[in-house]
């Protein structure tokens, strides 16, 4: 059994069993007069503890947003109640936001439990090997750094019911790839904005400056700074053509299919934790409960 077979249907299962519980967050959220987004920052807020919250840190997994788009949000969320400004640029959850975030996670728990398809015999032995997993990638020595992965499992649930236990299984292996994405690129000295420019590009989502500034606006970096990322990706020969119609030479291509390589090279390494059988047997559970969701 191929580990990257294994993780293509953990996603599909991890994406059918978020169609069951993003509408109830999303209602949620509305009943509390927040966005999803502020949702999300809640929890960083959350995993982060004791220390403060700051646009540092969000950095640190999410490099390709700025500093001053996070703080924006920061303090968005403070004015609504949900954080408090302990010093200047530092965070931590107000009681109101730390009771919402705990409401609705327990509740879209309580919809995670409701909505299993497996036997609970079942999705209790996919929780088990979930874990296992997780534990492994935790413990292998770095590259990369498990920052992301470590918060992430701040979030573990009790393991019964399984359900909520497997969904933040799925979500820590998730944060483990972005720290093996954040070791496999980070060393080639390319900045983060010039690197997603370098992958939208790559994967034919943006055939202009414009349309990249377009895309990526939520980023909140000026159409100046990606101008220059552009520059920079021309000066290391990966892309080539003017504003308005670059395009990745056969080096940047290359250079981010290396990328790609190396981040499911670190990211797969623990799973060897699995024996052939018991890869099989998350294969079938992961499908079955893919297919019961749907």
């Amino acid at each position: 059994m191929d580990s990257q077979k294994l993780w293509v249907v953990a996603e599909e299962a991890w994406t059918a069993l978020s169609g069951r519980f993003e509408p109830v967050a999303e209602q949620m959220c509305a009943q509390f007069g927040i966005e999803g987004r502020v949702f999300g920052l809640l929890l960083a807020a959350l995993t982060l503890e004791p220390e403060d919250t700051t646009p540092g840190h969000l950095i640190v997994r999410g490099p390709y947003t700025s500093a001053d788009e996070y703080l924006k949000r920061l303090k968005g969320a403070t004015l609504m109640g949900f954080l408090s400004e302990i010093a200047p640029g530092k965070f931590r959850l107000s009681e109101e936001g730390r009771e919402i975030t705990r409401r609705i996670a327990s509740e879209l728990r309580f919809v995670m439990a409701k909505v299993d398809p497996l036997m609970p015999e079942d999705s209790g032995r996919l929780a088990v090997l979930l874990d296992r997993v997780v534990q492994a990638s935790i413990n292998t020595p770095p590259p990369p750094n498990t920052w992301s992965i470590k918060l992430s499992y701040k979030l573990m649930p009790s393991v019964n019911p399984p359900m909520p236990f497997i969904e933040q299984a799925f979500s820590c292996l998730s944060a483990y790839r972005d720290d093996a994405h954040l070791a496999a690129w980070q060393s080639s000295g390319l900045s983060a904005i010039a690197l997603e420019a370098l992958t939208l590009f790559w994967r034919g989502e943006a055939t202009s400056l414009d349309e990249l500034c377009h895309k990526l606006i939520r980023r909140g970096h000026s159409s100046d700074t990606y101008r220059s990322a552009l520059q920079v990706l021309r000066d290391r020969g990966f892309v080539t053509g003017p504003d308005q119609a670059p395009w990745v030479t056969g080096a940047g291509r290359v250079f981010r299919n290396v990328i790609e390589a190396d981040t499911d090279k670190l990211f797969y390494l623990p799973w060897v934790c699995l024996s052939e059988s018991e890869m099989s047997e998350m294969f079938g559970l992961l499908t079955r409960m893919r297919d019961g969701l749907k």
